[in-house]
């Protein structure tokens, strides 16, 4: 069943999250990337997530990945990483990470 993010991603914006394999089996900390282009006077989207995510990874890159797009929709790439492609577009990959417990 699809997240609510997944869903938004999907119905608002017509970005569905698709599964791609990126072979990158040696680096299992990455849930999938996005990819942006300028059209106009707005964007267009590509989200892709890693085949096989557990139904909590994929709601979770779903929420990430909508947070990161409508952040580049309002303030463009300067901002959370992005990083320029060849296609003259913006690629950002999201990578999990584990931080130590602070007590």
């Amino acid at each position: 069943m699809a997240s609510e993010a997944e869903r938004k991603l999907s119905d608002t914006y017509g970005w569905p999250v698709e599964e791609v394999d990126f072979g990158r089996e040696d680096e299992p900390d990455i849930d999938g990337c996005v990819l942006v282009n300028y059209v106009g006077d707005g964007v267009t989207a590509r989200v892709a997530a890693r085949p096989g995510l557990s139904e909590e990874r994929r709601a979770g890159f779903a929420a990430w990945a909508l947070q990161v797009l409508e952040h580049f929709v309002e303030h463009g790439p300067e901002f959370d990483g992005w990083q320029k492609r060849s296609d003259e577009g913006w690629q950002l990959w999201s990578r999990v990470h584990q931080f130590p417990a602070l007590d």
